[in-house]
């Protein structure tokens, strides 16, 4: 009973000192960097519990003690808000290129995906070549208008689908009649064929390995 207590006592003090330690450092940190002003972090969370369940309504609120420009931090990673429209406009419009790193989580580091993807990319060399792609292959106006007829064609079928599901008194389900067009549209454009029927259980099963991919990326990580 007396050493059971005496590993408690020591794994509590353990966590205390590291927890004395690490917020010392930070601190140190936060000091040499000047950083806007913002809530006390705790320590390892950071100011998670801070932003709730509403986190739109939180950082409003927060702003209106600490100002437009805030900081805060979410586990190990530092966060700037920006509640004023003048103060964004400004970052956004002349110093987008320091502002434009982005916070790869631990989920799609595996396999280092994040290396391959214009999503997750810094903004350097590499994800240029690859929006430079996108952008005159995929998104310029030429391609836009020569993808016109299939753009009509998908629309067409989803038209039909609603009208004969009016026809027949069956209910519609609009979210899953427009993944499913959406789904056909990209794999038409890319692939030029369609990975989905809107009387097959293919749409449900790629709808679910999107939705359980963004579940495990947005997931809390202890990695993160």
């Amino acid at each position: 009973m007396a050493m059971d207590f005496l590993s408690i006592f020591i794994l509590l003090l353990s966590i205390i000192s590291i927890c004395i330690l690490f917020q010392t450092i930070n601190s140190k940190h936060q000091k040499s960097v000047k950083l806007p002003p913002g809530p006390y972090p705790i320590p390892f969370i950071g100011n998670i519990l801070e932003l709730g369940q509403k986190p739109h309504l939180s950082l409003a609120k927060l702003s209106k003690t600490y100002g437009p420009l805030m900081h805060l931090k979410i586990g190990y990673h530092e966060m700037v808000v920006i509640s004023s429209p003048e103060i964004a406009k400004d970052i956004l419009s002349k110093y987008d290129q320091v502002f434009s790193g982005r916070s790869v989580p631990g989920a799609a580091m595996v396999d280092e995906h994040h290396k391959h993807s214009v999503v997750w990319l810094p903004a350097e060399n590499q994800w240029r070549k690859l929006r430079r792609i996108c952008k005159e292959h995929m998104f310029s106006m030429p391609r836009l208008d020569a993808s016109w007829d299939l753009r009509r064609e998908k629309l067409q079928k989803l038209f039909e689908y609603v009208s004969q599901c009016c026809v027949n008194g069956q209910a519609v389900n609009i979210g899953e009649a427009a993944f499913i067009t959406s789904l056909n549209l990209i794999s038409a454009a890319i692939f030029s064929v369609e990975l989905s029927d809107f009387n097959s259980d293919s749409s449900q099963e790629f709808k679910d390995v999107f939705w359980g991919v963004m579940k495990c990326i947005g997931s809390p990580n202890f990695a993160d």
